[in-house]
């Protein structure tokens, strides 16, 4: 089992609303598409960061995910529209490995 994490950081705090929605939106999105079970939260103190996981049985899915992803425009368009929301540098994307 490997879950896919990604953690971004809203750029200030008048684009946390934009990333909120963003968030929201793009978990809608990509469940209702992908059926991926993603969920989205924010860190309660510290930096404004959104989190979104999902879970997949293997790297392959995972890539084959990300092909589709880099083909989907509405998603693509969902991520151009948010881009300026987020601290450059900010998005960092996690995959961790549960043995079994």
């Amino acid at each position: 089992m490997f879950r896919f994490m990604r953690i971004a950081t809203a750029k200030n705090a008048a684009t946390i609303p934009a990333a909120l929605q963003f968030g929201a939106e793009v978990t809608s999105y990509l469940n209702r598409r992908y059926s991926l079970n993603m969920k989205c939260g924010v860190e309660l103190f510290g930096a404004p960061k959104i989190h979104w996981h999902f879970e997949s049985d293997s790297l392959d899915k995972l890539q084959q995910l990300n092909v589709k992803l880099m083909q989907d425009r509405e998603y693509l368009g969902m991520l151009e529209k948010s881009k300026d929301a987020w601290a450059d540098g900010s998005l960092k994307d996690t995959i961790l490995a549960f043995p079994e």
